[in-house]
């Protein structure tokens, strides 16, 4: 999860704690401005004596109640679907945009709105902008959020609509453009920050923390959809022989170079996590164990770090899964996985006492081994070297 342009321009997939976290502050934001939408139209009314005049006939006072409908959806979740919100965060807050948008726009065309409800609908639409400003939002996404108050805009120079005491037309000019920087700029310091809690300084790849977060959510998505969640242990081989030979700053070099393979050579939707030492969890979403056993063959295969003696770091893992390995827990499936790459390590160890002819008769081929399945669906999770 490492900035780049693009994470400023669109989000087709974005990391999966930059999109939590930005949605964790879009959806804030957004019932902030629901509570001022909420407050404002209550108050304004007082002073602007809406509530006096027999004006409850109008369509401004119509399209105040609208607003105030869509303000409390929004404050209790219930403007969208769940789904949507996961999706498209910003969406609520579109709606308030619109919302306000519309409100400016028909008062603008009644005659019988008064100055001071223009002026109070300017300083909604205002103060909505402003909360914009505040929200981590893509080039894209603050485009689609400030294109309503564009079209009124371009509406009100076509046909002057009126505004009340303030000019919100030569006001909204300047601000809608600052408003889409400062966007950005929050957007920068979510990557920032995400960046600083989820990303192991050392390997490039995810924290602990961080992933037992996004384990949770994987399983809890993959619960809901029924599908398929993998979980991959990975252990690099005799790793303690290699620091207390080379030295610590050499051990780092390869758990660098072991960190950057393995995040690179996976898909995008799957997570790399430093789980500690030299211990590495991989995330498998939508992977049965069979898929999962032959992408692990094709990544483990060329060796993870270049060694001094020409050789290649290897590792041992052990895979779970959720459905075939009947697993609740998300817990539970990383002990599973634990427990599997142990036993391939173990394995691994006598085939190499073995090969090297200190008992036992010797092996033909042990350099490569592939993962199988057994007839019985179990997984057997062998050591690739």
């Amino acid at each position: 999860m490492r900035c780049r342009y693009r994470d400023f321009l669109y989000t087709p997939r974005q990391a999966e704690l930059l999109h939590l976290r930005r949605k964790e502050s879009v959806q804030l934001t957004a019932r902030f401005a629901a509570f001022f939408t909420l407050v404002l139209l209550a108050l304004v009314p007082i002073w602007d004596g809406a509530y006096g005049n027999g004006f409850w006939q109008s369509q401004t006072v119509i399209m105040r109640f609208l607003v105030m409908g869509i303000a409390i959806a929004v404050l209790i979740n219930r403007a969208v679907s769940s789904r949507w919100r996961r999706r498209a965060p910003y969406l609520p807050m579109l709606f308030l945009v619109i919302a306000a948008t519309l409100l400016c726009g028909f008062s603008g065309l009644d005659p019988d709105a008064s100055a001071k409800m223009l002026t109070a609908h300017s300083f909604l639409l205002l103060g909505i902008v402003v909360l914009v400003a505040i929200m981590p939002l893509t080039l894209a996404e603050a485009g689609i959020m400030v294109s309503p108050i564009l079209v009124l805009l371009v509406f009100g120079a076509q046909g002057p609509v009126a505004s009340g005491y303030v000019p919100v037309e030569m006001i909204l000019s300047v601000l809608l453009p600052l408003a889409v920087m400062a966007a950005l700029v929050q957007l920068y310091r979510t990557i920032v920050a995400a960046q600083e809690i989820a990303i192991d300084p050392l390997t490039g790849v995810y924290t602990r923390a961080f992933g037992m977060e996004m384990l949770r959510l994987n399983f809890e998505t993959a619960y809901r959809k029924r599908s398929p969640l993998t979980v991959a242990f990975v252990d690099l081989d005799d790793f303690k022989k290699i620091n207390d030979q080379f030295g610590h700053d050499y051990g780092d070099r390869i758990l660098e170079e072991a960190g950057r393979n393995l995040a690179h050579r996976f898909r995008r939707t799957d997570l790399v996590i430093r789980w500690g030492g030299e211990e590495f969890l991989v995330i498998l979403p939508d992977l049965t164990l069979d898929r999962a056993n032959d992408v692990m063959h094709r990544v483990m295969s060329p060796g993870l770090a270049a060694l001094a003696n020409g050789m290649t770091q290897q590792a041992s893992y052990g895979l779970a899964e959720r459905i075939e390995d009947a697993i609740s827990q998300p817990h539970n499936l990383i002990d599973l996985a634990d427990q599997r790459m142990y036993d391939a390590k173990k394995r691994h160890d006598r085939e190499q006492i073995v090969a090297d002819g200190l008992s036992g008769r010797k092996v033909a081929n042990p350099v490569s081994v592939k993962p199988s399945v057994r007839a019985d669906g179990e997984v057997v999770n062998q050591t690739l070297n």
